[in-house]
């Protein structure tokens, strides 16, 4: 402080007056130049400041605008990724691809723009040690809806028939339509229906309760109690438990134990089977992958009355005597074995069928006389025949069971003579072959036509139709249904039915031979006729009986029968 002040000393009086007058002089000149650019400089700025503003209203609304786009651009880069990481997952575990839907609550679904349906967040009440059990968590709208029906694990479904239908000379009558064909020829209403419940399924087990009623409703009545005089019949056909993945080894094998057999081969234009074990219960394993084919394996009761002759005890009023008979219950086991899908040629199968039929007296029913039975098969089977498919069945049978293929009517291969499980006749080791052919080709892209053929013979058999036993027998049964297609929802088309049998006893031969037209239109749901339902039939049909040595049928008087009707058939 004491250094500026000498500093300030040292400076003369005249030297400051000196710059004093100066600055006053040049001060009016400086202060007029500064205003004039000072409001130049103003209102460029002002212009600036307005260009500024309107520069910052812009980027406002692009940042606002981009700010959105970001948001929408996130949140679809989320659900996407969610997707790729099940995708990933899913490829990195497809040697393996089993599905294991834990229980729990599962949030509502975001619909993403491929359209899958997501599921996050599913709670997990258990854990599992092996990696290559998946979780999956993306869904289409289908798999959504049948995941959710999975998960609950229920599942109603079944078939039935029924209608409206007259003749032109009172009741119809339905007369060897497993030899004409049952189009036109069936005024019955009958339905299957089964109820199935998933009872556990964790790491690749599954184990389902299935219950399968079945049986018939008459449409000419209006009342329908259950009845065997009104033809209003109802049965648990199938009761049993069925489990998947417990066979060591075989992950997709089933074994099943209850009342149940292997499945059934239905000729549907006949309307009886080429493969059916009525069961009382069993035990059965499908679909063992054994070589280049499955192998089905089964062993089911199926217990026969047998009548047993006894000792006379009372005469008639005329003196004559009378022999008394007392049904007797007899053990019966049948052992089944299929090894069928073997690949042949491109889209042909081949199967190999047998079953036993083994009764088991016991000590008490040495004089009761019960025959073994044999059934063998070869199935060969081409899809893709000609946009349909093509099935060649070849059999033969022992006893009873070439008995039921010596039948007029129905030729299922059954051991029992009829439903009520009776074990009637004399059989004597008699033999019967059979060849089937059933199958539908379009000939066109608007013409389809399906058909089903039986060649038939045996010997030394007893037959159910004549009540005669070492009867020869040879039948050929055919149906034949060519139909032109409107469109997907209706065809029209007749179907032609022929059937001739001839059944030797010793010296005396029997005759059975007849023949149907049917015309009609069908309103349904698929091209196929076969594999399409629901169908609603409306038809005319032509029936007449040429012979009838063997069944000694008429309708109603005649040997000809005009019916009219419609039906409706539909799996569910």
């Amino acid at each position: 402080m004491k250094f500026s002040k000498k500093i300030v000393c040292k400076i003369k009086i005249k030297q400051i007056a000196l710059m004093t007058m100066l600055g006053l002089s040049y001060l009016p000149n400086a202060l007029a130049a500064t205003q004039d650019e000072l409001e130049a400089r103003i209102a460029l700025l002002e212009q600036k400041l307005l260009a500024l503003s309107q520069e910052s209203n812009d980027l406002k609304k692009q940042v606002i605008e981009s700010n959105k786009q970001l948001a929408q651009l996130n949140n679809h880069l989320q659900k996407q990724q969610i997707v790729i990481n099940n995708q990933g997952k899913t490829l990195k575990n497809s040697q393996k691809p089993t599905i294991v839907k834990q229980q729990g609550s599962v949030n509502l679904p975001t619909v993403s723009n491929d359209n899958q349906i997501v599921l996050v967040n599913t709670s997990k009440t258990g854990t599992t040690q092996d990696e290559n059990y998946l979780e999956k968590t993306s869904f289409t709208l289908a798999e959504f809806k049948d995941y959710i029906k999975d998960e609950i694990g229920f599942s109603y479904n079944g078939y039935f028939r029924g209608g409206w239908s007259t003749s032109s000379n009172g009741k119809p009558k339905n007369y060897a339509e497993g030899a004409l064909g049952r189009f036109g020829n069936e005024y019955g209403g009958w339905y299957d229906l089964i109820f199935k419940q998933k009872v556990y399924d964790q790491e690749g087990k599954r184990v389902d309760a299935i219950v399968m009623i079945d049986g018939n409703v008459a449409t000419n009545k209006a009342a329908g109690l259950f009845n065997t005089q009104d033809d209003n019949l109802m049965q648990f056909s199938d009761i049993y438990l069925e489990t998947k993945g417990f066979v060591p080894r075989f992950p997709d094998a089933k074994l099943w134990v209850g009342k149940h057999s292997l499945p059934y081969n239905e000729i549907q234009m006949l309307d009886w089977k080429t493969q059916k074990t009525p069961a009382g219960g069993g035990i059965g394993i499908e679909n063992l992958k054994v070589g280049i084919g499955a192998l089905d394996l089964a062993l089911v009761r199926a217990d026969v009355n047998v009548k047993n002759k006894k000792d006379v005890i009372k005469t008639d009023s005329d003196g004559n005597k009378i022999t008394q008979y007392k049904k007797e219950e007899v053990d019966l086991n049948e052992l089944e074995i299929r090894y069928h899908d073997i690949p042949l040629w491109k889209d042909a199968t081949f199967g190999v069928n047998a079953r036993y039929s083994a009764p088991n007296k016991s000590k008490i029913q040495n004089n009761i006389s019960v025959k073994n039975a044999w059934l063998g098969s070869f199935v060969l089977r081409q899809n893709a025949f000609f946009g349909g498919f093509n099935q060649f069945t070849l059999q033969t049978a022992t006893n009873s069971v070439a008995s039921q293929l010596a039948n007029i009517n129905t030729n299922n291969p059954e051991f029992a003579s009829n439903s009520d499980n009776d074990y009637i006749g004399t059989h004597t080791g008699g033999k019967a072959y059979r060849f089937v052919s059933e199958g539908e080709a379009y000939l066109s892209d608007d013409m389809i036509v399906a058909h089903a053929l039986a060649l038939t013979s045996g010997n030394d058999i007893y037959s159910y139709d004549l009540h005669l036993a070492h009867t020869d027998f040879m039948s050929f049964k055919s149906a034949i249904r060519p139909a032109y297609i409107w469109d997907t929802y209706n065809q029209s088309g007749i179907e032609l039915g022929y059937f001739r049998q001839k059944n030797k006893v010793k010296s005396k031969t029997y005759v059975e031979e007849g023949y149907k037209t049917t015309l009609y239109h069908s309103f349904k749901v698929g091209k196929s006729i076969l594999s399409s339902r629901p169908d609603i039939r409306f038809y005319v049909s032509y029936i007449e009986a040429l012979q009838n040595d063997i069944s000694q049928f008429d309708f109603n008087g005649k040997d000809h029968q005009i019916s009219f009707g419609v039906q409706t058939e539909v799996w569910f």
